[in-house]
């Protein structure tokens, strides 16, 4: 989550100008993530104050420090060491505080129903057991609370793009799966794939219910060329001219992520 795979982030990691060229680049790299408050129309920051706030995978830290300036009670996990300690690093610049631990989300240390709201993005696709994870989720999940979270669809313009690469390159001709095809072109040792139906099945089998699904995307992804230096930079500019409601339509229907929100049953006991 650091949106600095070819390492132009000349600032030294952990230093604030480090993680404000991160956010820069996250929270502009998609008309979904922008607005008054960055993520505002994804987190329910004014239901947040007060709450019982839980995060898997801190990465970097940018969504740990919004939820806390929302003044939610948030914890954050995440599987390794390094993004706990910068997203640490990342509170103490601004002054925040939060939980932050590393733990592995297919077996979470906490309490049953210890929390009130439960975000992740790109995160829960990586591992090699979602399911657990959704069950965690549950677990720990108060009835009544939500889960809000992002991962990789499918029926992307992104994924056939993915997949029409592999194939040009002989990937399905030496027996590789769609899905292995999927994951080979997508960051993380391993990346699980979604449409809306299995995504709710997912959902369903472990425990909680679906309120609603959407898709949502980067506008890197309509003009999908790979390539870095000047070339990205051309792909770039290119993509910066697209009106802004063209690129939420063509994303909307066609961009790489499923966001769901899902409520665990019972009696809302906020």
């Amino acid at each position: 989550m650091s949106y600095d795979w070819h390492g132009t982030n000349t600032a030294t990691e952990g230093s604030l100008e480090f993680f404000e060229e991160i956010d820069k680049r996250f929270f502009s790299a998609s008309p979904f993530f922008q607005g008054n408050k960055p993520f505002g129309g994804l987190i329910p920051f004014e239901s947040v104050a007060g709450k019982r706030v839980l995060e898997i995978g801190c990465g970097q830290g940018s969504h740990t420090q919004l939820l806390a300036s929302a003044g939610g009670e948030v914890t954050a996990i995440d599987i390794t060491s390094r993004a706990v300690e910068l997203t640490r690093q990342r509170l103490d610049l601004y002054g925040l505080s939060a939980d932050i631990r590393e733990m592995d989300a297919e077996n979470m240390t906490f309490a049953d129903g210890e929390f009130d709201f439960i975000w992740s993005w790109g995160v829960v696709h990586h591992s090699a057991h979602t399911d657990r994870i959704l069950r965690e989720v549950a677990r720990v999940l108060r009835p009544g609370g939500e889960f809000r979270f992002m991962v990789y669809h499918r029926r992307s313009l992104d994924s056939f793009f993915k997949v029409v690469r592999g194939v040009l390159t002989g990937k399905l001709l030496r027996s590789m799966s769609i899905d292995e095809i999927l994951s080979f072109y997508t960051d993380g040792y391993l990346a699980r794939f979604y449409n809306r139906a299995e995504l709710k099945n997912l959902v369903a089998d472990n425990g909680l219910q679906v309120r609603e699904i959407s898709i949502l995307g980067q506008t890197s992804e309509l003009l999908p060329l790979p390539g870095k230096g000047k070339f990205a930079a051309l792909k770039c500019s290119l993509v910066e001219k697209i009106p802004q409601h063209i690129s939420e339509w063509a994303l909307s229907a066609a961009g790489s992520f499923l966001f769901a929100v899902a409520y665990k049953n019972g009696p809302d006991t906020s």
